[in-house]
């Protein structure tokens, strides 16, 4: 519940939105929602006719909501004893984004599928799939795109990898995350309720709706995401400096005042 993973067909039926159905429906079946964070639910529907379990590290789209380490760990066991593919959504999380290089590597996960996508080439369109050892039906040939291993993307991505390594950028998120996050905090305003997050992937949940408040920060020249009605959600370029984080959040604490 809560999660989002894509608009194709098949990640559609995988997020969890109700109103999905309405604009792009009937969308295929055979997909179960369960509540996040909760691993009782997961383990009580998880039964001989599941194939996978998929979700992501901090839910995005869905409220910049962290999993716990103690319900990621229970997860991938229930998967493993229960002969059950671990599919991980690194795709807005990874490539530095939580202060590591994946989401995953802050809890010791190996997921036996990871979709990638995003931060992967620095803004040129590309997505990827990494598959462990516990998936044994996956043989060449048997899927294939029309720009699958496009050179000019691969190339790209290289590059951004490069970069992310030498310039420790991954490192870099976790610092500056964990300072943006303080600062969040400090705003002096009855209209937040929690300030949550991973690295530089931070959310202000409020006690009203952030629509007036995204386009008033536009006009001072901060541009802010929404997830859902009531969250701001914060995902700054890794290279942010503390500089621009501080004129960030005075701007945002002004609005809220």
């Amino acid at each position: 519940m809560r999660g989002y993973h894509g608009r194709t067909l098949g990640s559609l039926s995988a997020t969890w939105a109700p109103k999905s159905e309405e604009h792009f429906g009937p969308l295929p079946g055979g997909f179960q929602h369960v509540a996040y964070n909760k691993l009782d639910d997961l383990a009580e529907k998880v039964d001989d006719d599941t194939a996978a379990v998929l979700l992501e590290i901090v839910q995005g789209e869905g409220g910049v909501r962290p999993a716990s380490a103690e319900y990621l760990q229970g997860v991938q066991q229930l998967c493993r004893e229960r002969d059950v593919l671990l599919i991980v959504d690194e795709i807005q999380t990874g490539f530095g984004r939580t202060g590591a290089f994946f989401a995953c590597e802050h809890y010791s996960l190996e997921p036996d599928i990871m979709t990638m996508a995003k931060a992967i080439a620095g803004g040129v369109p590309m997505g990827a799939l990494a598959i462990g050892p516990r998936v044994q039906t996956i043989h060449k040939g048997t899927h294939s795109s029309t720009f699958g291993g496009n050179p000019l993307a691969c190339a790209a991505a290289c590059a951004v990898l490069d970069v992310m390594q030498e310039e420790r950028l991954p490192e870099r998120a976790a610092e500056v995350g964990a300072y943006f996050k303080e600062k969040l905090e400090g705003i002096d305003s009855k209209k937040v309720r929690e300030v949550r997050g991973l690295g530089l992937l931070l959310g202000v949940e409020l006690k009203t709706k952030v629509g007036p408040l995204l386009r008033e920060l536009m006009q001072r020249g901060v541009l802010v995401a929404a997830a859902g009605t009531t969250v701001l959600r914060f995902l700054p370029p890794l290279v942010i400096t503390t500089e621009d984080v501080d004129m960030v959040v005075d701007q945002v604490a002004d609005v809220l005042q």
